[in-house]
């Protein structure tokens, strides 16, 4: 399953598609997901890695269909970008960290811990959804 979404974020990239690329980290985080249900795992630190990674997966999969467009940029423009990426990485880190140490605080069991557990998942996959959006529109 991770190939298959490797192969839609490969053919957003290399066809123009950007409206598969959403779908693509979609998938990868449904795999990730689908991993940690079977496997049972009481808490995965990994998946602050993931979280991350995942946003900076949508912003370099949207600079580079960016890229593509012959548009003159300002000098250092691309540093900017790099350093605007980094930041967004290292955000996602925090934003995902919070609900982690949160539930690894409370190390409570039962309805109330597994519903915070969704909304934070949920809040994590609109950032990511946000962060992707947001990188796709240019000013010019």
């Amino acid at each position: 399953m991770v190939i298959a979404a490797l192969l839609v974020l490969l053919a957003a990239l290399v066809n123009s598609w950007p409206a598969l690329v959403p779908v693509s980290l979609v998938l990868l985080g449904g795999v990730y997901g689908m991993q940690l249900a079977v496997d049972d795992a009481p808490l995965d630190a990994a998946v602050v890695l993931v979280a991350a990674g995942l946003v900076v997966t949508a912003e370099l999969a949207y600079w580079s269909l960016e890229e593509r467009e012959r548009v003159k940029t300002e000098p250092g423009e691309a540093f900017r970008r790099l350093a605007l990426v980094a930041v967004l990485g290292l955000g996602a880190l925090a934003v995902a960290a919070l609900p982690l140490a949160l539930v690894d605080v409370v190390r409570a069991r039962g309805l109330a811990v597994d519903i915070l557990g969704a909304l934070a998942a949920t809040a994590v996959l609109v950032a990511v959804v946000l962060a992707a959006r947001g990188s796709g529109r240019t000013s010019r």
